[in-house]
């Protein structure tokens, strides 16, 4: 009896360690398991975050399209804002300048009808103004305008009544004086183009025909001889180093050259080509010496002349001449 109960005391231990050793072994079968088994949901991860990092990208890029795009359009925008900018500017017409507002005053005076700067208590008139005679001018007041080429005389007309005149186109000017009386002084200007409300052929008096000067020639239609070439210019009959001065007397100058005697008619018309000095003879009588500083330019007339000496710069050998007209 004994021997039966040890029998199955040793079957019962037997079968519990055999119980112990698969239960150990079911443990660490379930631990490799969990730390060497890879996930199987770890590739569709990657893959989702790969296609969320892509589409994240595209709407960067095309958000930096759009912008750029807009960046463009407003640039393209600015510039044609711009370009009207600049075309409206241009489109828009100058505004008229008063041409006499910064030019001195002469008190008590005024260019009469001969050219001669009179003296006249109650009047005032300007220094020269420049003048072109392709534009329009208008006088804004009654007043007196007189018409020059450099210092020559052409003309005065008088536009005695009101205003606003536009004044006489006249070609042959390059400057112009305005004279006016005391209550004027205040008011007169000299528009540099025709301004509203403004009429022409306002003239109420003028300088008489037999006084009116040449002023500068008028190239068109003109036609004439020439009197000399370069070869007279560079020849014996010209003399350096020298030229006639008002008084007749030869003065040392080594910038001047002077010819030789030329015959002259004071009946004829002359046009010379560059500044100079002109020294008029009856035969070996000094008579006077013109200078001319506005060219081309009409050889003053001198009666009871007929020879002229000229004096020139050296700047001037290759343009000077005489032209004598037809």
């Amino acid at each position: 009896m004994l021997h039966t109960i040890k029998g199955n005391k040793e079957t019962g231990g037997e079968a519990m360690r055999l119980f112990i050793l698969m239960l150990a072994g079911a443990f660490i079968l379930a631990g490799c398991s969990d730390t060497d088994e890879v996930p199987v949901d770890e590739p569709e991860a990657e893959e989702t975050k790969a296609e969320e990092t892509e589409e994240a990208d595209t709407e960067a890029e095309e958000t930096s399209n759009d912008a750029g795009s807009e960046s463009t359009e407003n640039a393209g925008d600015e510039s044609a804002g711009e370009e009207e900018t600049e075309d409206e500017a241009a489109e828009k017409p100058a505004e008229p300048v008063n041409v006499m507002a910064d030019i001195e005053r002469v008190n008590g005076h005024w260019i009469n009808y001969s050219g001669e700067d009179d003296a006249r208590g109650h009047m005032t008139r300007t220094n020269p103004i420049e003048y072109n005679a392709a534009q329009d001018y208008t006088v804004t007041t009654a007043s007196y305008v007189s018409y020059f080429y450099g210092s020559e005389f052409i003309k005065t007309n008088n536009y005695g009544h009101d205003g606003p005149h536009i004044i006489e186109n006249v070609p042959e000017a390059d400057r112009v004086i305005v004279s006016f009386s005391e209550p004027e002084k205040d008011t007169v200007q000299l528009m540099n183009e025709a301004v509203e409300d403004a009429t022409a052929d306002n003239e109420v008096n003028t300088t008489p025909d037999a006084l009116i000067g040449r002023g500068k020639p008028v190239e068109d239609g003109m036609a004439g001889t020439i009197m000399f070439g370069q070869e007279f210019l560079t020849g014996e009959d010209v003399f350096t180093g020298e030229r006639i001065d008002n008084e007749g007397e030869f003065v040392e100058d080594e910038s001047y050259y002077i010819t030789g005697a030329l015959e002259y008619d004071s009946g004829e018309t002359y046009v010379i080509t560059a500044p100079a000095y002109i020294s008029y003879y009856k035969g070996r009588n000094f008579i006077e010496t013109e200078e001319i500083t506005a060219v081309p330019a009409y050889l003053p007339e001198v009666k009871g002349a007929n020879y002229i000496n000229i004096s020139f710069h050296d700047d001037h050998l290759l343009d000077l001449n005489i032209i004598e007209l037809e």
